[in-house]
């Protein structure tokens, strides 16, 4: 671990990660569930059941700890001489 990056600084940036990919899988599932009807030419493929929990989980969850990633790094006193 760096000296300059405590605990506190790691897990924020840890947190803006996996947000951020929970957003990215999260557009990436929204894309080709409004794709995949034209795709296999069917109506059949539309999303249903199941498959609408995962708009809340990836966004709401991706959102949710950008969120607290950002409050994290926010905190991180600048410079080198830190207490």
């Amino acid at each position: 671990m760096e000296k300059g990056l405590r605990k506190h600084e790691l897990l924020g940036l840890l947190y803006q990660f996996i947000g951020a990919t929970s957003i990215g899988i999260g557009i990436y599932f929204s894309v080709w569930f409004g794709v995949r009807p034209m795709v296999y030419r069917s109506t059949e493929f539309s999303v249903a059941g199941s498959e609408w929990l995962l708009f809340p989980l990836l966004f709401g969850l991706g959102a949710v700890l950008w969120t607290l990633g950002g409050v994290e790094v926010k905190e991180a006193i600048p410079g080198h001489k830190r207490k």
